[in-house]
């Protein structure tokens, strides 16, 4: 006799599975109606009383219809599975499941994902996950003849679709309203959210199943001196603009930079490309710009550093992130996290400063040939804040020393994760003290960060949203730039112009891809896929 062992007709099964679903796999949905209409003691309650019951009797129909002998064993389980890991993060941290989260789950390394793992949640993984998908699977399903258990289901189906008809009938404009003016919130649904998110995932990979095209294939320097370049780009993680103390932060959280004065351009109205890594880091590497970008085209097409390299640029990405996100899949690159440095490193995730050493050989490989380094960082990655930074940069306190952020106050997450930035200031410090020691480069850095981060502000936490709903705190982010004294010299630029357009001009992740060609000087002549205005330095152009 099997533990947990029952017998149920399949309609009764299918029934309780509906239940299920409706009262505790989608609370993240439903709270998410109520914030935003709530019960206020009118008709328009109905509306409100009526959705778990349109979603029970659509659930019911789609089930009858799954529920087949033996694939159910397969398919069901596999939802509730799913959506239970899903709707956590929907009802504790507002997450959205979208294609864009899909793909940022998919490239997500195992150390990162772990950190996800709080007790809390691997609590309800068991109780509302795992337990109640042995209870399914140990339960014996009693079907009728063929005929008769299509002519229940049939039954089933119509009941069902009748009753959503019917409410229907009172509630269809209040139903179109509702869900035009808030269409993100089907990403809140299991387990259709995830569902469609995977279709539409696979379909647009084979929609985008293009030849690789090769750009600015005659792409070549044309540099009036002798003087060797030398740029590090450093992409940040999930660093807010809220936070950034160069921007009027009431905290100085760059203080090390601020010192710097002039030297460094803080650009304070900055955009992200999107608000997670494994789009942002393609998108701002690559010539498509925000609004046409497609993750799965830009795999297929040169980037940034394709063309670089391509024009005699030596080219070398420093990991210390997921991975690359496929930017650097034609160019040498080293993992620091596989070195699992103890000083640096803690169950598979390292400090940033561990990839110092790492510049330092990069830039001691003095050639002729101009040279670019591309720093992934860990940045300020949550929801470990407080493992982001070392003791000497615990300046704001009391902290929020735990993974499950939404049991910390708002000050002490507030206060962790600006000890993070503290910890970025004085990473970007030394970076440009390096390159301050070489006087005969002209030396350029170029910060941004990827994304930003919700730290509970109307109860979002993380990143992820889809844009169109996205915080500010996650699509504002901090950027700067620093050039050497060489550098300032031998380029026909005035910055001063530079630090004016800064102040006042709006910026995004498209800037990028166009900059780095006038740092690099570049011969515009024979490059098709830049573009001036997307250029910040080329406004500035003596």
């Amino acid at each position: 006799m099997k533990f947990f062992s029952f017998k149920l007709s399949s309609t009764t099964l299918i029934f309780i599975v509906s239940l299920y679903f409706t009262v505790a796999l989608n609370l993240g949905f439903f709270q998410q109606i109520l914030k935003i209409q709530p019960f206020n003691g009118t008709s328009a309650d109905y509306f409100l009383y009526s959705v778990p019951i349109v979603y029970f009797f659509a659930l019911n129909i789609i089930l009858n219809i799954l529920a087949i002998p033996v694939l159910h064993k397969i398919i069901i389980p596999l939802l509730i599975l799913v959506s239970a890991a899903i709707s956590y993060n929907s009802l504790f941290f507002n997450i959205y499941f979208d294609v864009d989260m899909l793909n940022n789950v998919l490239q997500t390394n195992i150390a990162e994902s772990s950190r996800m793992f709080t007790n809390s949640y691997v609590l309800w993984l068991f109780f509302l996950g795992i337990l109640p998908t042995l209870l399914y699977l140990n339960t014996k399903i009693v079907y009728k003849r063929w005929w008769k258990e299509l002519l229940i289901r049939i039954v089933s189906i119509l009941l069902s679709a009748g009753v959503i008809l019917g409410i229907a009938k009172f509630h269809y404009q209040d139903y179109a309203s509702f869900f035009r003016n808030h269409k993100n919130l089907a990403h809140l649904i299991t387990p259709s959210n995830f569902i469609v998110s995977g279709i539409k995932g696979i379909r647009h990979y084979y929609r985008d199943n293009t030849p690789y095209q090769q750009i600015d294939i005659n792409a070549k320097q044309a540099k009036s001196d002798s003087y060797r370049n030398v740029t590090i780009i450093v992409i940040g993680e999930t660093t807010r603009a809220q936070n950034w103390g160069l921007n009027g932060y009431y905290r100085q959280t760059t203080p090390k930079l601020a010192a710097r004065g002039d030297q460094i351009i803080n650009f304070p109205n900055v955009t992200s490309c999107g608000t997670a890594t494994a789009v942002s880091v393609p998108c701002m590497f690559s010539s498509l710009s925000k609004d046409d970008f497609n993750v799965n085209l830009s795999y297929k097409q040169d980037n940034l550093l394709d063309i670089l390299q391509r024009s005699n640029i030596d080219i070398h990405w420093l990991n210390n992130n997921s991975d690359c996100k496929g930017v650097c899949k034609n160019i040498p690159s080293t993992d620091v996290l596989n070195f699992n440095l103890p000083e640096y490193c803690r169950d598979g995730e390292c400090l940033d400063n561990i990839l110092l050493p790492e510049i330092d050989k990069a830039l001691a490989n003095d050639t002729a040939k101009d040279f670019m380094i591309i720093v992934h960082t860990m940045g300020n990655h949550g929801p470990t804040y407080y493992e982001r930074y070392t003791n000497s940069e615990k300046i704001f306190t009391p902290t929020c020393d735990t993974n499950e952020i939404n049991h910390c106050s708002n000050q002490e997450l507030v206060n962790t994760y600006d000890n993070g930035i503290i910890y970025l200031d004085q990473f970007l410090d030394k970076i440009i003290t390096k390159l301050e020691q070489n006087d005969k480069w002209k030396s350029a850095l170029y910060y941004v960060s990827d994304h930003g981060e919700s730290l509970g502000e109307n109860g979002l936490y993380l990143h992820g949203a889809p844009y169109a709903i996205a915080p500010e705190y996650q699509t504002h982010i901090p950027m700067i730039m620093w050039f050497s004294n060489m550098w300032i010299q031998n380029k026909p630029f005035d910055l001063n112009c530079v630090r004016n357009n800064a102040k006042n001009n709006a910026y995004s992740h498209d800037n990028l891809f166009h900059t780095m060609f006038s740092i690099n000087d570049m011969d515009f002549s024979t490059l098709n896929s830049y573009k001036t205005e997307l250029d910040i330095l080329a406004q500035c152009r003596k």
